[in-house]
């Protein structure tokens, strides 16, 4: 056996075994080079290139190396050394020299083992269960460290996202795209896997011209409808003779569509159709961040009106207004006073987070449509994902529909009814670079705010029901150790890593606090309480038993926590947790973090910290502004 590693790239390392099949000697009759043949052939390729003796051949050579003695006494200064070749006779290997090594067969004595995992190391090393011969059996020798069903408590659970695209002939799959160039990104457009099951295909910015080869951008199945930039625009307009720009439709063979054109000519860069079937009117419609909002808006207003307002209508693109800003939205303020809601409000759909594709929407939806945001490697901008149940939507205008309590909350009231959380995973290598303009939004990129689904509500309200039955002895056995309890709440953070951050106190803070979690910022607090009350509406039966004197019925209840400023107790804590999918961990000053149960996994964790006198929420970050996290036996939960 090699005791060496001497190239460990050439597979000549510590315990690589053979048989000695020559010796070379030097011109002193003394042993220079050892001749091995290794028991496995893929060891020293590299090295019968190069040497002489092995060149040709299924062997290696090892020579001479300096052993220098060990010095074990301190006083024993010199570094007096031989040289020896790195080789010892190997009629055995321990457990520990075999790992990582495969064999055809094998002979195990199993007497000796000790420590965990040792038995299951060593059956492992054999590809066949004929090529394992077992000396002796001692089965309490196999075992495993006790710690493991603690660290497979806290591992991931391996589950498939949800399809946004439904494969069922009910259901209208859209996919919309700013593809920042049809013609150099069209390969990889085509054959994404988006691509090829969505029936309607909506692009912005083909960049293409009347002088492109139109037919070069087919697609088998489909038909293409497209519209260059300069016919959009009238010659005397300053967009008419700017490059890029352009709009296409790729819609599948079986579909009906009839082409929308305006009687007169609009300076407007769209496509609007009608799907015949379906009997909704699609509008793919591009603004250029050099087109005035005023024209654009005064142009749009025209085209929808003269369409038909009361149509059910779907505005789908690019319209470069960002909703995440806080600045004004006028689009999204004249569509949302036509009726029409944007599906994908709130949603990063850049590459900068910014979010400035949208799918606007003049009908009512119900519950079983999907959406969701796809990434690309090719273009700055994320994909939008929708699939619509066309049997199954009615004409209602989105002024009409809204929940119970939402005439009467003090909160947002442009909040659209929500729908699944779809998380889709973000990648970082696309071709433009990211700006700093919305970097405070990259968490909520992956947590969207939002009720969930029948299923998830009823196995987390089980999770509630339990917390919310014992809440009171929780809090009773948070309390911790005398010697902590002289410490501030600052301390106490600090300890374990974390910092708070201070929020806002004006009955708001809790929301407050979430928000800074999600998005480092306060602003969504009023999306945060509406999806909270519209959970605690769909779940009111199984909330009430928990309502006390101070409201006496969870109609009260809700009511009261729908106006703004109302501090949150237990219940809207609970509500919310499972809103946005996460676990609340609560901080007091003297006890144990508190969990409050929203998310199957352990690691979906916000910290906030609470302080009873004041009914008062603070943000809770680690010390180098990153998420907190807390291991689940440093937690107190039911």
């Amino acid at each position: 056996m090699i005791i060496k590693n001497i190239c460990v790239n050439d597979e000549l390392a510590n315990g690589v075994t053979g048989r000695i099949v020559d010796y070379i000697e030097n011109n002193n009759s003394q042993v220079s080079h050892i001749k091995i043949k290794c028991d496995s052939a893929n060891v020293g390729r590299l090295h019968r290139i190069s040497c002489p003796y092995c060149h040709g051949h299924d062997t290696i050579c090892v020579t001479r190396e300096i052993d220098t003695i060990d010095q074990q006494d301190n006083s024993f200064q010199s570094k007096k050394g031989i040289k020896q070749f790195p080789l010892r006779l190997s009629w055995a290997m321990t457990i520990h020299k075999a790992q990582g090594i495969t064999v055809d067969q094998v002979v195990i004595s199993t007497k000796d083992f000790f420590g965990s995992g040792m038995g299951y190391t060593a059956l492992s090393r054999v590809r066949t269960l004929e090529g394992l011969f077992l000396i002796d059996l001692h089965f309490d020798k196999f075992y495993c460290n006790e710690n493991i069903d603690r660290v497979l408590s806290q591992m991931k659970e391996m589950k498939r996202k949800q399809p946004i695209f439904q494969q069922s002939s009910n259901y209208l799959n859209i996919l919309s795209h700013n593809i920042e160039g049809l013609k150099c990104n069209f390969n990889a457009f085509r054959n994404h896997h988006l691509t090829q099951n969505a029936d309607l295909i909506c692009l912005t910015e083909t960049w293409l011209s009347y002088k492109n080869l139109i037919n070069k951008f087919d697609m088998n199945g489909y038909h293409l409808i497209h519209k260059s930039r300069s016919s959009s625009f009238s010659n005397d307009h300053l967009l008419h003779s700017q490059k890029r720009g352009g709009i296409a439709v790729y819609y599948r063979d079986s579909i009906s569509v009839q082409e929308i054109d305006s009687c007169e000519h609009l300076n407007l860069e769209h496509i609007t159709f009608e799907l015949l079937k379906e009997k909704i009117i699609i509008v793919n419609c591009y603004r250029s961040p050099q087109q005035n909002k005023t024209e654009f808006l005064t142009n749009i207003d025209h085209h929808l009106k003269e369409i038909g307002i009361e149509r059910k209508i779907i505005l789908i693109g690019n319209l470069n207004e960002n909703s995440l800003s806080e600045k004004s939205k006028p689009i999204e303020t004249k569509l949302n006073t036509l009726g029409f809601i944007n599906i994908y409000q709130n949603l990063p759909t850049t590459n900068n987070l910014t979010s400035l594709d949208c799918l606007y929407c003049n009908f009512t939806l119900k519950q079983n449509h999907h959406k969701g945001i796809g990434v690309t490697y090719y273009s700055f901008h994320d994909t939008l994902m929708f699939s619509i149940n066309n049997e199954c939507q009615i004409n209602n205008s989105n002024h009409e529909i809204e929940y119970n309590y939402v005439e009467k909350m003090e909160v947002d009231d442009t909040v659209p009814a929500p729908s699944p959380i779809v998380n889709i995973p973000k990648k970082s290598y696309k071709r433009k670079n990211q700006s700093n303009d919305d970097i405070s939004n990259k968490i909520f990129k992956n947590t969207t705010i939002s009720t969930t689904t029948d299923e998830t509500t009823n196995a987390m309200t089980e999770k509630q029901i339990i917390f919310l039955q014992n809440v009171n002895d929780i809090i009773e056995k948070s309390i911790l150790e005398k010697s902590s309890t002289t410490l501030t709440l600052d301390e106490q953070l600090s300890i374990i890593g974390l910092k708070k951050v201070k929020i806002l106190g004006d009955g708001n803070c809790f929301f407050r606090a979430i928000s800074h979690q999600l998005c480092r910022n306060e602003t969504n607090h009023k999306t945060i309480r509406s999806t909270t009350i519209n959970y605690l509406i769909k779940n009111k039966d199984k909330f009430a038993p928990f309502i006390d004197d101070t409201d006496s019925t969870i109609d009260k209840y809700i009511k009261r926590m729908s106006r703004n400023g109302t501090y949150a107790d237990h219940l809207a804590v609970s509500a919310a947790a499972v809103t946005i999918n996460k676990n609340i961990i609560i901080h007091e000053i003297g006890k144990k973090p508190l969990l409050i149960p929203g998310s199957d996994f352990i690691d979906n964790q916000l910290h906030v910290c609470y302080y009873p006198d004041k009914l008062h929420y603070d943000s809770v970050l680690c010390i180098d502004n990153n998420s907190g996290f807390l291991p689940f036996q440093d937690i107190l939960s039911t």
